[in-house]
């Protein structure tokens, strides 16, 4: 039984670090995105030229983002919020016309999801273990 509480701590902790590096990762990339943007248009108004279907998929991928850091306190909360973003912004990039090759977003979908998959099983299997 101490095993076993061991290893799921190991998996909450990996989930827990491995979300919190994937969420800073892509807060910077999105910085410096923007900072880029900014500087090859310095008189463009902010968001020009950006579809109403872009930033719907940036909100949820920023939702999910936010659900990967929940998951440090909410394990069931935060693995089913990112992980069904991340699965919504996949499929709204399918329906995306900017996008080139569509199924090049399912890599980093999976990558994003490899932390939501753990806290789910990380609650589940606590919800197993009796107190």
């Amino acid at each position: 039984m101490k095993t076993k509480n061991r290893s799921s701590n190991t998996e909450r902790w990996i989930a827990r670090i491995l979300g919190l590096l994937l969420a800073v990762f892509a807060i910077f990339m999105a910085i410096g995105y923007f900072i880029e943007g900014r500087q090859q248009h310095p008189g463009a108004p902010f968001l020009s030229g950006v579809t109403p279907l872009v930033m719907f998929i940036f909100l949820t991928w920023g939702i999910g983002l936010f659900g990967l850091l929940l998951g440090w306190w909410k394990e069931k909360l935060g693995g089913f919020l990112s992980l069904s973003c991340f699965i919504l912004v996949f499929i709204l990039n399918l329906f995306n016309p900017e996008s080139q090759d569509k199924m090049v977003a399912l890599i980093p979908m999976v990558i994003f999801s490899l932390p939501s998959l753990l806290l789910i099983s990380c609650w589940y299997s606590a919800k197993k273990i009796p107190r």
